[in-house]
């Protein structure tokens, strides 16, 4: 085994955590939202702040820094790669949609549900408009695992146009059905 397989085999792990973590989260928020319980949708919401603030974090680090170990001990990949400099910046939308917003905003509504109760219209409605911003940012993953797989050039505009087209179509399905009203969810 060399340094690089072993990079890889440590990236591999962090990044199937971090996005089978948010996938699962995704799965949960459905149950939770389908029960129709403000208590068990807030509870939920003070679980996801838990496990993001100490799992979710930590594993996003973990694949960006074996990521960058994977970079440098490869002979045949550079910095300056496409689909790395592609990796990177998804990377960076989503690490800082997270650690400015989705982190800070979980941490709110925490406060809110404190001082107004888990049931407010205030909070439930902030609860779900968070879910499905995680949503889209499940997306974004999705995105940097194509990348990653694919390896797509610039000069590969079609495909990742086709992957931009894809990532917006998957969005937008998995937000409409947060938008309708709940008796039409029923």
């Amino acid at each position: 085994m060399t340094w690089y397989d072993f990079w890889l085999f440590l990236h591999i792990s962090f990044a199937v955590l971090w996005i089978g973590g948010g996938a699962m989260m995704q799965f949960f928020a459905l149950r939770a939202m389908a029960s129709d319980s403000p208590e068990r949708l807030a509870l939920f919401a003070q679980d996801v702040e838990w496990i993001a603030s100490r799992f979710l974090t930590a594993f996003s680090l973990g694949a960006f820094l074996t990521g960058v170990g994977l970079v440098v001990n490869a002979e045949f990949w550079d910095f300056g790669d496409d689909w790395i400099v592609i990796g990177l910046v998804l990377f960076a939308v989503t690490f800082l949609s997270g650690a400015l917003f989705f982190g800070p905003e979980a941490g709110r509504i925490g406060k809110l549900a404190a001082a107004e109760g888990a049931t407010s219209p205030v909070v439930q409605s902030r609860i779900k408009r968070l879910l499905v911003l995680t949503r889209i940012d499940l997306v974004v993953l999705f995105l940097i695992v194509f990348d990653m797989a694919v390896k797509p050039s610039f000069s590969d505009s079609g495909t990742i146009v086709a992957a931009l087209v894809v990532a917006a179509a998957l969005a937008a399905l998995l937000v409409l059905p947060a938008r309708r009203p709940a008796a039409a969810a029923s």
